[in-house]
């Protein structure tokens, strides 16, 4: 029975066995930088496998700027 819910190692583990590519310290920064939601234990990430299969299916959404009307700096002489 496979798992829906594991740490960041067996969630690698399930992926590399269903053929799909992805590293550990690529995982890891998606958990860290909030690009992929995870439930904390301690310091141990849980990470919810179709929510993988989603970003790597949809890409990493773009981020919008913060400032779109932002004029550029102007030289004073």
């Amino acid at each position: 029975m496979e798992f829906t819910t594991g740490t960041i190692r067996q969630t690698l583990d399930r992926l590399h066995r269903e053929g799909i590519n992805v590293t550990e310290n690529t995982l890891r920064v998606w958990v860290r930088t909030g690009v992929l939601p995870a439930a904390y234990c301690g310091r141990k990430a849980y990470i919810y496998y179709p929510n993988v299969i989603k970003l790597l299916q949809e890409g990493v959404p773009q981020q919008q700027p913060k400032y779109e009307n932002v004029q550029p700096i102007r030289r004073i002489v």
